[in-house]
C-alpha cells in the first residue's frame, strides 16, 4: 500500500560571497537610512500569560511530537526583550524551572516542564535588516521566527537567504543554535557560518539581562564564549535567544533551479535485490568522491535518499541543482542508476514524501516557489528520530542492514511511515575547522536521519523497539553508535535522541557524539554564564565537574 507520510524529517530538523542590494534599500556601503529606520528593534509593551484555564493552555503546552506533554503553571507568550528579562527574573523568583520554546518542534521533550513556566517566543517572529551592537549592519532574525519566516522576509525585502532547513514551521531559534543545513548548504555552508551576534536573556550570577555577544568580541572573552557557544552548542543551555544577527553579505539564492524527483518500487526492488544494494552503493560513492570542499562541479546539487519501509511502496531520490544547465543533474542521476535492472518511475501518486508531480525527472522553477515546493513539516504525530554524519560511503553490512530491517514486518505495528533519509552533505560544509564554530563535524559527506511515525499510543513500544534495533545493528561494528573518528562522525544535536544518554547518566554518549572535542569549552561557557544552571534538559550542557 502506497502512503504518504510526515515531510518534517526532510530537513527541519532538520550554511558565500555576495553582492550588496541597490533598489532594495542594501548599497556596497551598507543599510540607507530608510531601511535603518524599519530595522529597528520593534518592542512590545507586554507580554501574555496563559494559565491552564486559558483555552490556548493545551495547544500552547504542547509541541510537534505529539509524544510529549505538558503541564507547566503557565506559558508566557513573551511580547519583547523587556518582557522576557522579566518572565525570566518572575520566573526565577517564584522558584519555577524556565524552559524556552520557539518553533516546537524538538525531537524530545526537552521543552516540557510540569509545574514550570514555559517561555514561548512565537510571537516574536521579526525578520528585518539591523545593526550589531558594533553598528555593523546585519539582518536580525528573532527568536520565535520559523525558517519560512526568514526566507519570505530575508528574499522578499533584501533579496538574500540563508542556507537553513526546508519544513516551514520549524522554529528558527532552535534551528539555528544546533548549526543549521538545507539545500544550500553545499554551496553556502550551515547557517551558524552566517551568524554574527546573539541577543541572549541570560542569568549570570542571579543577574537577569540581555546579553549581545558577537563574534568581534575580544578572543576568550565571556561575551566571546557565548557567541561561539551558540553556533552549534544545542538549544535550552546559556539563555533565551531573543535575535539573530547574521552577516550583511548574506549569499544571494540562485534565480531557478533544478528539482528532481525519482522513485523506485519496493515490488520492483524486493524481485531485484541486488537492485538496493547497488543503489546504496552508488550513492554513497558518488558523494563519497563529490564533496570535499574544494568540489568544483556538485556544490550545487543537494540529493536525499529516502530508504522507506518496504510497506510505503517506493524508495524516493529527490535532487534540487542550482546552476542552469541540467546536464551535471542528469549525468548525477545516470550514475546512480548505474547498474540496476530496476527502473525508476516518475509517476504521480504522491506516495513518497518528495514525489513530485513532474510528469519528467526534472522541473526548473524559481528558487522562491522551489523552496515553497518542498516547504513541509507533514500532520503532528508520534515520533522517534535518530541520527548520525557519515565520513565515507557506506559498507556492504550496512547496506545489508538495511535491507533486512526495511523489508521486515512486525505484527501489529504499522511502519509505512518508518525509513532511513539520506542527505547529501559536505563542500563548503567541510571548509571551516571543528573548533571554529561549535559543530565539529567538519569533514562528513553524508548525514542520515532515521525516523519513524505514528499515531497510536498503543504501537509506542513497537515503534521505538524497531527504530532502536535498526540503528543499532547498522553501527554493530562500533558498538551500536556512529562513533567518532571511524567511518562515521558521532550524531547530530538538532535530531537529539535520549537513547544516547541523559544528563542522569555518568558517562553520557550524547557529549561525544554531538560534541566531540569541543564540549569542554562549550561547559567553559556555560560554567560563565548559567553557573546556576537555570537552562537544563535531559541531554543539555553540564557544568563542569
Amino acid at each position: 500500500m502506497n502512503r504518504a507520510f510526515s515531510r518534517r524529517g526532510f530537513l527541519g530538523g532538520t550554511g558565500m560571497a555576495a553582492a550588496g542590494m541597490t533598489a532594495a534599500g542594501i548599497s556596497a556601503g551598507g543599510i540607507s537610512a530608510a531601511v535603518q529606520a524599519e530595522a529597528e528593534p520593534v518592542e512590545r509593551s507586554e507580554g501574555v500569560t496563559v494559565l491552564p484555564s486559558d483555552p490556548r493552555y493545551e495547544t500552547l503546552s504542547q509541541g510537534f511530537n505529539q509524544r510529549w506533554r505538558s503541564r507547566p503553571a503557565y506559558i508566557r507568550l513573551v511580547g519583547g526583550e523587556a518582557d522576557a528579562v522579566t518572565a525570566l527574573r518572575s520566573a526565577l523568583d517564584r522558584g519555577l524551572r524556565p524552559t524556552v520554546r520557539g518553533g516546537g518542534h524538538c525531537y524530545e521533550g526537552f521543552v516540557d516542564n510540569d509545574q514550570g513556566a514555559i517561555l514561548d517566543l512565537s510571537t516574536l517572529r521579526g525578520v528585518r535588516a539591523a545593526t550589531d551592537k558594533f553598528g555593523a549592519p546585519t539582518y536580525g532574525v528573532e527568536g520565535g521566527a520559523t525558517n519560512w519566516d526568514m526566507y519570505t522576509g530575508l528574499f522578499r525585502r533584501y533579496g538574500v537567504t540563508l542556507p537553513a532547513g526546508s519544513c516551514y514551521s520549524v522554529g528558527a531559534g532552535g534551528h539555528i543554535c544546533g548549526g543549521g543545513y538545507g539545500l544550500l548548504s553545499r554551496r553556502h555552508g550551515l547557517t551558524v557560518d552566517h551568524l554574527v551576534q546573539v541577543d541572549v536573556a541570560t542569568v549570570r550570577g542571579g543577574t537577569v539581562e540581555v546579553t549581545r555577544a558577537n563574534r568581534a568580541d575580544p578572543e576568550g572573552s565571556p561575551e566571546r564564549e557565548l557567541f561561539w557557544a551558540h553556533t552549534g552548542g544545542g538549544g535550552g543551555n546559556f539563555g533565551v535567544v531573543l535575535r539573530y544577527h547574521f552577516a550583511h553579505a548574506l549569499p544571494k539564492p540562485p534565480p531557478r533551479v533544478w528539482l528532481s524527483s525519482v522513485a523506485w518500487k519496493w515490488t520492483d526492488l524486493l524481485r531485484n535485490p541486488e537492485d538496493f544494494r547497488t543503489l546504496l552503493t552508488n550513492f554513497g560513492a558518488f558523494f563519497a568522491a563529490r564533496s570535499g570542499p574544494s568540489e568544483s562541479v556538485y556544490q550545487g546539487l543537494f540529493s536525499i535518499l529516502h530508504l522507506t519501509h518496504h510497506s510505503n511502496g517506493n524508495v524516493v531520490l529527490f535532487s534540487q541543482w542550482d546552476e542552469p544547465d541540467p546536464a551535471p543533474l542528469d549525468a548525477f542521476l545516470a550514475e546512480i542508476e548505474a547498474g540496476m535492472r530496476t527502473k525508476a518511475t516518475t509517476q504521480t501518486d504522491q506516495a513518497g514524501l518528495l514525489f513530485l508531480p513532474y510528469p519528467d525527472r526534472r522541473r526548473q522553477l524559481p528558487w522562491f516557489q522551489a523552496t515553497m515546493t518542498v516547504n513541509g513539516s507533514g500532520a503532528n504525530q508520534r515520533g522517534k528520530y535518530k541520527s548520525a554524519y557519515h565520513r565515507t560511503a557506506f559498507t556492504p553490512a550496512q547496506i545489508d542492514t538495511w535491507w533486512t530491517w526495511l523489508t521486515r514486518d512486525v505484527e501489529g505495528v504499522d511502519l509505512t511511515q518508518t525509513l532511513v533519509q539520506i542527505d547529501s552533505y559536505g563542500c563548503r560544509v567541510n571548509d571551516r575547522g571543528p573548533a571554529e564554530t561549535a559543530v565539529p563535524q567538519r569533514d562528513s559527506v553524508l548525514k542520515l536521519q532515521y525516523q519513524t511515525y505514528w499515531t497510536d499510543p498503543a504501537q509506542d513500544a513497537g515503534h521505538l523497539a524497531y527504530l532502536r534495533g535498526l540503528y543499532e545493528d547498522t553501527y554493530r561494528a562500533t558498538g551500536g553508535i556512529p562513533e567518532i573518528g571511524t567511518d562515521t562522525d558521532g550524531a547530530y544535536v538538532n535530531y537529539p535522541d535520549t537513547d544516547l544518554g541523559t544528563t542522569a547518566d555518568p558517562n553520557p554518549a550524547y557529549q561525544r557524539l554531538y560534541y566531540k572535542h569541543n564540549y569542554t569549552r562549550l561547559q567553559h561557557a556555560k560554567q560563565l554564564w548559567d553557573d546556576g544552571n537555570v537552562f537544563h534538559h535531559a541531554q543539555s550542557v553540564t557544568l563542569p565537574s
